[in-house]
């Protein structure tokens, strides 16, 4: 079945597309390399809205785009969940925030 993105779709997708910055020689490159069976005019012809793509085809294009995003994407400030367990830990004094700093509720404050 073919598959045409319109609409806040075909908005978002070209969104990415524009984000990720790749020209369609190297996203056509990234899509065969994930599989893709079709050729740099039919990517491009489909991106245009001028030919419909099946949906496979369709998201093969949206993986290759998104894998060029988080490849660029700026570095993410980490949780603490994924911090090294060799990190030791610091005792704050207690649960409650405002105790730590005098602004609890027996605080001369």
């Amino acid at each position: 079945m073919n598959y045409f993105p319109d609409g806040e779709h075909r908005r978002q997708l070209l969104a990415a597309l524009r984000a990720s910055e790749p020209g369609v020689e190297e996203l056509w490159l990234r899509h065969f390399a994930l599989g893709g069976e079709v050729g740099k005019m039919e990517i491009e012809a489909y991106l245009d809205g001028l030919l419909p793509l099946s949906r496979v085809q369709h998201d093969l294009i949206t993986h290759a785009i998104n894998e060029r995003l988080d490849e660029i994407a700026p570095p993410r400030a980490p949780y603490a969940a994924e911090l090294p367990a060799s990190l030791p830990e610091v005792d704050d004094g207690g649960d409650d925030p405002g105790e730590s700093r005098g602004t609890g509720p027996d605080s001369d404050r």
